[in-house]
């Protein structure tokens, strides 16, 4: 299921204190978190961007750390924990990250 709606190395960034415009995480997000492949980057919910990458070393890598430190233009550092996404995520729930 998760390949069809190309959700298959889909990624979960939670922000805690605010994030920077959607146009700017689209630029900075990939070339700070180290992504080669094609990233598409939207809004999912409250504090949370819904981030589709295409190459499965992008995913691992981008899951392997547990927190990403994203330096915007207005000169804030905007912290964003990556979760991983399936179609049982909720907002309003911490998730555990386990990957095997």
């Amino acid at each position: 299921m998760n390949i069809l709606e190309d959700l298959q190395y889909a990624v979960i960034g939670k922000f805690s204190y605010g994030w920077p415009e959607l146009e700017e995480l689209r630029t900075t997000l990939p070339h700070q978190c180290n992504i080669k492949g094609e990233c598409k980057i939207g809004f999912l919910r409250n504090w949370h961007i819904l981030i589709r990458l295409d190459q499965h070393t992008d995913f691992i890598n981008l899951m392997s750390k547990s927190i990403y430190y994203i330096m915007a233009k207005d000169g804030y550092s905007y912290s964003m924990r990556p979760l991983i996404y399936n179609a049982k995520f909720k907002v309003d729930e911490e998730t555990t990250k386990a990957m095997a």
